[in-house]
């Protein structure tokens, strides 16, 4: 995902944290530079299990949960890895460009 990325999800959720967003605060903060935020993370992989199987309906959603385990450095990469389903359930996890997991546990129910 690119840069600015976190930039537009700012403005869009109105969740402002300038460590999403300046580099500087970000570095303060003890961080290597601005993170995604942790909703969108949530959304963007959501997004991927509602157009992977799900038919692209967001309708079909009737509940969804994950654990954030890991920070999304910007730019980066996004990776959404689908587990088998079980029934109504939708299991997913999510790593950074690393490898690294960013979401587990996380589960989409329709």
């Amino acid at each position: 995902m690119p840069a600015q990325a976190a930039h537009v999800y700012t403005e869009g959720a109105r969740i402002y944290n300038p460590i999403h967003t300046d580099l500087a605060v970000a570095r303060s903060a003890g961080l290597p530079g601005p993170i995604l935020h942790g909703t969108a993370t949530l959304a963007l992989a959501v997004s991927r299990v509602i157009a992977r199987d799900l038919s692209g309906d967001p309708t079909a959603v009737r509940g969804v949960a994950a654990r954030f385990t890991g920070m999304v450095a910007m730019p980066s990469r996004l990776t959404v890895r689908m587990r088998a389903s079980r029934g109504a359930e939708l299991p997913f996890d999510a790593v950074d460009a690393d490898g690294q997991p960013v979401l587990s546990d996380g589960l989409v129910i329709r």
